[in-house]
């Protein structure tokens, strides 16, 4: 097989070139009508818990509260999303929702480092998103006290009114999946392609080359 060259793909390329800027442009087109008309938007809302467990009921945080505190990250984070919590959750917002689908809509992040819990929620309603993401932070407060004696929740900030989610990530990765497309379609072309370039070509096909003839344009007579 002969090698291609930057003129042999550019060859291909132009002569499919609608094709191959149709995949990227028709991909980004397609997900933009679909999150503006159809896919409604979506947007969240976030509140910050500060967890920590004094010991033996000290007020002051020592060494041994705080590796406590660290050991129970995880068992904090499951509690906040128990369904013990969440039928409070339902019950107090009067949600039309069950507590399962909040369950699948709330986010918990822990950053062992500072004890700080951030949940948030999402939600088509921002009014909404705010509402049962502070009624989520009001009773994984109380479930955390309860759980542990000594455990001490501070809420660092309230869930404000829901911001929209950006699809910007969504349009970049439209983007990519389109090029890939592309550059498949330019190799497949590529590799369909018979139209004899080169003579090497015709040697590679076992064809004994005698000579070329130079094809000359015929120029237009100025009048």
């Amino acid at each position: 097989m002969h090698t291609l060259s930057f003129k042999d793909i550019w060859s291909v390329a132009k002569k499919n070139i609608i094709w191959i800027t149709a995949f990227p442009i028709v991909l980004l087109a397609t997900v933009f009508i679909l999150y503006s008309y159809f896919i409604p938007k979506q947007y969240t809302s976030n509140v910050q818990l500060f967890v920590t467990v004094n010991a033996d009921g000290v007020a002051s945080q020592t060494y041994e509260s705080l590796l406590m505190t660290q050991g129970l990250t995880d068992t904090y984070a499951k509690l906040i999303q128990s369904p013990k919590v969440l039928k409070n959750v339902v019950k107090e917002t009067k949600a039309v929702e069950s507590f399962e689908e909040i369950q699948r809509k709330t986010a918990v992040n822990v950053d062992e480092k500072s004890l700080v819990y951030s949940i948030s929620y999402k939600s088509e309603n921002p009014e909404e998103s705010a509402l049962v993401v502070n009624a989520i932070a009001k009773y994984a407060s109380k479930e955390l006290k309860a759980l542990v004696k000594g455990t001490k929740v501070t809420i660092i900030t309230s869930g404000e009114y829901g911001t929209a989610i950006s699809n910007v990530s969504k349009y970049i990765i439209t983007f990519i999946i389109g090029i890939i497309l592309s550059i498949s379609f330019l190799i497949i072309a590529i590799l369909l392609d018979t139209i004899v370039t080169k003579e090497e070509q015709l040697t590679d096909m076992g064809v004994v080359v005698l000579g070329d003839v130079p094809h000359v344009r015929k120029r237009r007579s100025r009048d």
